[in-house]
């Protein structure tokens, strides 16, 4: 008897000769009948399904209720979420206060600093000015003034003349960054005070796109006999020649308004010494006490050679008709 016979033999498939010889040799050899009697314990145990337990009393009615009663859906997102949040609304409002503080703290600093950098880009241009300007007048007897027969042209022209003698290369510094940024992109084709003057009469609306600037200039004063003379390089005399622009028309009789350049904080002024100084108020000198209105009180040129006057760019060298 080999272990496969033996195998067959606890099945009952072996076939029978074999099968009746077995069973006489298990009545007559205890050996062979306890391997049997072991082999046949084993393939009980392997084939146990376990249907022979026994459960536990309920237990199958218990399984149903628990299967009824348990949700249908599909679990969300809120199903992960803990029962119990690890942090308290004290500690959000403790870091939202602290964040808030330092933010309060902060902005006014990077205000300032925005403030400055713009201030000091104001400077900047006025000093690019004066240097064009200057070189101007190593050029010419006088800083820019049109013909008389031409002293209807705006004031802001100044920037022409500039440009015409090649000592003006950057129109991006008539551009006050503290005002916002200007669309100087048609005063690039600025070449001439000529050129310009005939587009004021030609093409208006390209004129105004293309005269487009943030400061004002002082076109000079009349002299006794009414003649409008434009202010000479004298650098000892500091006259004002180029400012902020002055705020609109209406308000110019406000001597406590200043240039909208700066907010109404103050206003830039380029004096003929080269130098940019930054006033609170519109009174620049002691015999000059608004530098957007003469002395007599009007936005026209200067009653004397030390009445600095700045005009808007669209006001006339000569005068202002209506005030």
């Amino acid at each position: 008897m080999n272990a496969d016979e033996l195998l067959d033999f606890a099945l009952g498939q072996l076939e029978d000769p074999r099968r009746r010889a077995l069973d006489e040799a298990s009545r007559s050899d205890p050996e062979v009948a306890a391997k049997i009697q072991r082999a046949r314990r084993a393939v009980d145990l392997l084939c146990d399904d376990g249907l022979l337990a026994d459960p536990p009393p309920g237990l199958a009615g218990r399984t149903l209720a628990f299967v009824a009663q348990s949700p249908a859906r599909s679990p969300s997102i809120l199903d992960y979420v803990p029962a119990r949040v690890p942090f308290r609304w004290a500690d959000f409002a403790v870091a939202a206060s602290i964040f808030v503080a330092g933010l309060l703290t902060l902005m006014p600093a990077v205000q300032r600093s925005r403030e400055r950098m713009n201030q000091a880009g104001c400077v900047f241009n006025l000093q690019q000015i004066g240097q064009a300007l200057g070189q101007y007048a190593t050029i010419h007897p006088s800083y820019p003034s049109p013909p008389s027969d031409r002293a209807g042209a705006d004031s802001g022209l100044f920037a022409a003349f500039l440009r015409g003698s090649g000592v003006l290369p950057d129109v991006s510094v008539l551009d006050c960054p503290y005002n916002g940024r200007c669309d100087l992109e048609h005063a690039r084709n600025l070449t001439s005070f000529e050129q310009a003057d005939a587009m004021s009469k030609s093409d208006p609306a390209a004129y105004k796109k293309m005269v487009c600037w943030d400061y004002g200039y002082n076109p000079g004063y009349r002299h006794a006999s009414g003649r409008l003379g434009p202010i000479t390089a004298r650098p000892a005399s500091l006259i004002a020649v180029v400012a902020d622009q002055p705020p609109d028309d209406a308000s110019l009789g406000d001597v406590d308004r200043n240039s909208p350049n700066h907010f109404g904080a103050g206003q830039n002024v380029l004096y003929s010494d080269g130098g940019v100084r930054w006033h609170r108020s519109r009174l620049v000198a002691p015999d000059d006490r608004d530098v957007y209105l003469n002395n007599a009180r009007k936005m026209e040129p200067g009653i004397n050679d030390r009445d600095s006057v700045i005009l808007p760019r669209h006001a006339p060298f000569g005068n202002f008709p209506g005030r």
